[in-house]
């Protein structure tokens, strides 16, 4: 069985690395929304409809929204919608237009939608000054105990919101879809700027999953409908304002390149509280990895100090304030280089 879900997240991801994917196209999926996201699926469960005294902020979105998987191929064809019934006055000597999508294996995704906000919670100290009720909610869903908070439940913090378009998901080799309507309200509803665009018919469908919005042919939506979202939760009582998975620690992984010829040797630092600094050092040779993963999740004021031995360089540094609100999957992947006599170099790979 496909997880739609899941790979519509990951999709989502390459492009946009703090959010989950929402498939289904589910109503409940909104800024301030309680409930518990499965990291498997990326599926959210509503616990309740809202986080009291929320506030919610609207920043308009337009354009279109449009993902392909690989193995997934689109084309456009004028057809005759002529027989077909279609909305408004003056509309029939518009020419039609089908939309195809052609995919060639099981689990190839093509995503269109017409993009209308991005809502968002105003202010994260809103979640935490909420925190005795959430932990309330989830000690009754199994999700807390003793007035603390288990990872995966939390709150949606943001959602992008879409007026028309659909999710299409390839169940088997060489699947088909399209839609056909008026070449104006189709190519509206998969991203136009005025985003009021319909179909008239949905044509060659061979074994997909799809969703699309507006649901019923000939109709058009006042309604926008989330497409994907953002999620914070807790580890106990610290927050995390961006959760794309279960954590256990933060991670710094060093890769020294297979032709580096300079021996790294890293110091690693950061502050837990009141707590005495915490330093931990390694070293990393040419062609190999090596990975700091046990820093907590409450580690502050970061400090990564590369020194290349024998270049006659300083020490190469980076420092994160707040590493788990700035690393939106809890890690960083740092890439070391150089060859003697050359220049050395440091990269940290989602950022650089």
């Amino acid at each position: 069985m496909i997880r739609w879900n899941r790979q519509f997240t990951e999709l989502i991801r390459r492009s946009r690395a703090g959010y989950w994917g929402n498939w289904g196209l589910a109503m409940h999926v909104r800024p301030g929304a309680v409930g518990i996201v499965d990291p498997a699926s990326g599926d959210f469960q509503l616990v309740h409809p809202s986080l009291p005294q929320v506030q919610i902020r609207h920043d308009r979105m337009s354009g279109a929204w449009k993902l392909l998987s690989e193995h997934v191929s689109r084309q456009e064809l004028a057809v005759d919608v002529s027989g077909e019934a279609e909305t408004g006055a003056g509309v029939r000597a518009e020419g039609g237009l089908e939309v195809r999508w052609s995919m060639g294996r099981a689990g190839a995704i093509a995503s269109e939608f017409s993009l209308r906000e991005q809502a968002v919670i105003a202010d994260l100290t809103q979640i935490r000054n909420q925190f005795r009720w959430l932990a309330e909610q989830a000690a009754r869903v199994g999700f807390g105990r003793n007035g603390a908070i288990h990872q995966g439940f939390g709150v949606v913090t943001a959602a992008i919101y879409a007026n028309s378009g659909l999710n299409v998901g390839s169940q088997s080799e060489n699947a088909e879809f399209a839609i056909a309507g008026r070449a104006g309200a189709v190519r509206e509803m998969l991203g136009g700027v005025a985003g009021n665009g319909s179909y008239s018919s949905v044509r060659r469908v061979r074994n997909v999953d799809r969703q699309v919005w507006p649901a019923q042919p000939n109709s058009r939506s006042r309604d926008a409908v989330p497409i994907a979202y953002a999620f914070a939760s807790f580890d106990g009582e610290l927050l995390i304002p961006n959760w794309q998975r279960r954590l256990g620690a933060l991670e710094l992984v060093f890769r020294n390149g297979a032709g580096g010829t300079y021996r790294v040797e890293i110091e690693v630092g950061w502050q837990v509280g009141r707590q005495p600094r915490t330093v931990q050092r390694v070293a990393v040779s040419g062609a190999m990895t090596r990975t700091v993963g046990n820093i907590p999740l409450a580690a502050r004021d970061l400090r990564v100090s590369a020194r290349f031995v024998a270049s006659g360089s300083s020490p190469i540094v980076r420092e994160w304030a707040d590493p788990l609100r700035q690393w939106s999957n809890g890690r960083r992947h740092i890439d070391l280089g150089g060859r003697w006599p050359g220049r050395i170099s440091l990269q940290v790979r989602e950022e650089d």
